[in-house]
């Protein structure tokens, strides 16, 4: 690999793919499980193949990106891999809409053989875009959800968990979503806002003609009534407590008392209908209510008696046209009135959900609430308020977790089923992973002796495995003397938004295998936003910015800079031209460098020079430095990366480049070598300090002004880089910047006394000053002074003289007078130009 000729400016389309195919070839961040440093073990989010990336994934993934460089600088042995959430309901829909292929009417096989393909195209696909990024993961480490040793240990899970007794099977009231067609659980379902409308139903108490008025959304469900619930303390409704009302239809159903219903809500009487909402299946159960299935499956009406003839076997939108349209006929419905209301949806398609009785498979989550509860103290949740998000998710869970899909890209849930006594038979350990669909049961029933054996078709919900990652981590062939022995791992990043479903299944499996959270640490990352309320996500159609392309028209680390903004756990707004800070940033470093590798070409860094004796403003960048450095540091260790990057900014742009480099640009130029000397040792230890701070954030240009040197050209000194040159490199033998530690300024920790940091300060406004009067002269309101008389009180003069040759240097002054003046007499420093 040669790194072209780039000239004066910097290419970052060009330096940036370079510097990639250089930590590729090297492998810097392959995990060593022989490394004895202290171990961090990051339990990586496995991105869901279910199609283009976007900036979502860009801005998330970041983030943990930069924590485990700056967890290298720290001296960690730090495992980062990489993985791909690949079975399941989104490759399936992912197939279905590129290939053009419709599962239920294709064979399994051949549909399982098109969403392979779809696997091995995003594949490189994903690589590319996290690489394209500067992302610094060990890809030796990438683990597939459905490679057959994940599948082995899914199964394994599942059989381990049902001979607990903690999964069972069950026909039950479930979440269903008809257009994807498989039972979802309930932290699958999210509330959309939508339009609708509100029906008001004519009931009437059966021995008098009381009208009673019900409004409902879904007048469709109202074949399915099967109870009227009113609230215990309603006035309105207590002559009717115990009651027989009629429906529009003419059914009989009693009237029960119940404060799950909200008086404010519609008239403040409803319908319970088998099923429409959580509550039907809640008052149903409570009360032994009758049941009446209306819907099957496909989310059609069924051909049960209780529907009027003309609904059945109609889809959900033609059946309710249909009653609407009886009813109105028959003048049941007293008003309509619009409302706006939240719907519960299949977060995969955005389809509202219904409640269907399916046979399925459940894990037992219900009874673990305590448990569950109990390890969220266990955790060190970051930041701190998003443990209260879990908790509240916990206390108001009300299903058990169905874990069986009605699909065909997935895992498979390794039983068979006797068809004579019904016996549920599971496999040898040794034969997994299976497919009962297509692999025989061998041998009788154990229980009867029939041959007449079948296998289960259901798969397992993608989250099953998802929440298996830190054994998966845990158990990983490239893990040597370590497999086995990293749990629980040092942390997991995760969006705010799958608390309810990553966090809280990971958790539940590390308590059922382990007996204890499966990490110590949570990261928990926001959103980033298109506009208000709207998350850049593949559903949202991933916003319109690719972030390829955002790479190669700003740079990566133009891009980096933007994502690494913010607060951790806070959804923020993306900006475009938040780009273009990210790129001066970059410019700016690149510049800085110039004049610091152009000024360090004669400096040997092995020099011993005592501390005590350099400039003051020189001891006092340096102390800076550091104080920055540790600073960024106790950000870090909350995960508060975008506060650490506004430290860094902070002093890089006015301590460092605003401040310093023009305060001593005199004393570098000059010809007195012992004051020239104690800038550039300065300069060498700032400046590579900067680079390290940065390379979290911006790991392109730290690694390229690392690797740059001045060379001797025909046309003059031409900067340059390259991966086994660099100024920086050949004097810290380092190959890459970011194996490197992370800053110590110099050799010892820097002394400062205050009146050498007050003096700074005092110097840095005397340069206001002048910036002042300079830009007055420009104007040409004044001619140029020759001096400058600082009238001050005494203690300022004693804390500002060791800073006078600076200045005058700055300045351009041929002198620098301090006089004193009594405090009393003066308010700070009076300037005079002469």
């Amino acid at each position: 690999m040669k790194n072209p000729d780039r000239g004066e400016r910097y290419n970052p389309r060009q330096q940036e793919t370079y510097w990639q195919q250089f930590w590729h070839e090297n492998r810097f961040f392959k995990f060593n499980s022989i490394d004895p440093r202290p171990l961090f073990t990051i339990d990586t989010p496995p991105p869901t193949i279910s199609g283009k990336l976007h900036l979502g994934h860009a801005f998330s993934y970041s983030q943990a990106e930069a924590v485990a460089a700056w967890l290298r600088m720290q001296g960690y042995n730090v495992r980062y891999p990489f993985g791909l959430d690949n079975n399941g309901l989104p490759t399936e829909r992912l197939a279905e809409r590129e290939k053009g292929i419709n599962p239920f009417n294709s064979g399994v096989t051949e549909f399982r053989q098109a969403c392979a393909g779809i696997i091995r195209r995003y594949t490189s696909k994903y690589e590319e875009f996290f690489r394209r990024l500067g992302f610094r993961w060990d890809l030796d480490l990438e683990y597939s959800t459905i490679s057959p040793e994940i599948q082995r240990l899914s199964q394994e899970v599942f059989l381990k968990l049902y001979k607990c007794g903690l999964i069972y099977r069950k026909k039950s009231p479930v979440l269903y979503c008809p257009e994807c067609k498989t039972s979802v659980a309930q932290a699958e379902v999210e509330d959309k806002e939508q339009e609708g409308t509100f029906y008001d139903l004519v009931f009437r108490r059966r021995d008098d003609k009381e009208e009673i008025l019900i409004a409902t959304t879904r007048p469709e469900l109202l074949p399915a009534c099967v109870a009227v619930f009113v609230h215990p303390k309603d006035e309105r409704y207590q002559h009717l407590i115990g009651q027989t009302v009629v429906t529009p239809l003419g059914k009989e159903v009693k009237v029960i008392a119940d404060e799950k219903v909200s008086p404010q809500k519609g008239t403040g009487i409803v319908m319970c209908c088998t099923y429409g909402d959580r509550t039907d299946v809640y008052w149903r159960e409570t009360y032994n209510l009758p049941e009446i299935i209306i819907l099957d499956e496909q989310g059609n009406f069924t051909n049960e008696a209780a529907l009027p003839s003309a609904m059945r076997g109609k889809n959900l939108e033609e059946g309710k046209a249909i009653i609407i349209e009886l009813l109105k006929k028959e003048r049941l419905i007293r008003a309509e009135r619009p409302i706006t209301h939240d719907v519960g949806v299949h977060e995969r398609c955005g389809k509202p959900i219904e409640i269907i009785p399916t046979l399925q498979w459940f894990v037992k989550i219900l009874e673990m609430k305590p448990q569950l509860l109990a390890a969220a103290e266990k955790i060190n949740w970051y930041p701190p308020f998003m443990k209260k998000r879990y908790l509240d998710w916990i206390n108001g869970l009300n299903w058990d977790w169905c874990i069986s899909r009605g699909r065909f890209f997935g895992i498979p849930i390794p039983v068979f089923y006797c068809q004579e006594c019904q016996a549920t038979i599971l496999p040898d350990k040794e034969k997994l992973p299976i497919d009962p669909q297509l692999d025989r049961k061998e041998g009788n029933c154990p229980h009867c002796g029939s041959k007449n054996i079948k296998g289960e078709r259901a798969v397992l919900d993608t989250w099953f495995t998802s929440a298996l990652t830190p054994d998966i981590n845990n158990n990983h062939p490239l893990n040597g003397p370590l497999t086995g022995k990293m749990y629980p791992m040092s942390m997991r990043p995760n969006g705010h938004d799958i608390i309810r479903t990553w966090v809280t299944y990971s958790i539940l499996m590390g308590l059922f295998l382990h007996g204890s959270p499966p990490w110590k640490d949570l990261m928990i990352s926001g959103h980033i936003l298109a506009k208000k309320g709207e998350k850049i996500s593949k559903k949202t159609g991933g916003g319109i910015y690719d972030p390829m392309e955002l790479a190669e028209a700003h740079s990566a680390d133009a891009l980096r800079y933007v994502l690494l903004g913010g607060s951790l756990g806070q959804d923020v707004y993306f900006d475009e031209e938040e780009l273009r800070e990210g790129q001066r940033l970059v410019t700016k470093i690149y510049n800085a460098g110039r004049f610091v590798l152009l000024n360090l070409r004669d400096f040997d860094p092995k020099i011993e020079i005592n501390e005590e004796s350099l400039e003051a403003i020189d001891r006092w960048i340096l102390y800076q430095a550091q104080e920055t450095a540790n600073n960024m540091k106790g950000e870090f260790e909350r995960y508060e990366f975008g506060k650490a990057k506004q430290i860094f900014e902070d002093f890089f742009w006015k301590d460092f480049c605003n401040n310093y480099l023009e305060i001593i640009k005199g004393r570098v130029y000059g010809n007195d070598k012992t004051r020239r000397l104690s800038a550039q040792y300065a300069l060498y230890q700032t400046y590579l300090a900067i680079l390290k701070m940065v390379a979290p954030f911006l790991p392109h240009i730290s690694e390229e002004m690392y690797h740059s040197y001045y060379e001797q050209s025909s046309s003059g000194l031409r900067l340059n880089s390259g991966k086994d040159k660099g100024y920086f490199f050949q004097h810290e033998k380092v190959p890459s910047i970011h194996l490197s530690v992370w800053p110590i300024t110099s050799p010892r920790p820097p002394r400062i006394d205050s009146k050498i940091q007050r003096g700074a300060e005092l110097a840095f406004q005397l340069i206001t000053e002048v910036r002042k009067a300079n830009t007055e002269i420009k104007r040409g309101k004044k001619e140029p002074f020759i001096g400058i008389l600082v009238v001050c009180d005494p203690d300022k003069k004693g804390i500002l003289s060791p800073f006078l040759d600076d200045l005058k240097n700055f300045s351009r002054v041929q002198q620098i007078i301090l006089e004193e003046k009594r405090p009393d007499k003066i308010d700070g420093f009076l300037l005079i130009f002469l």
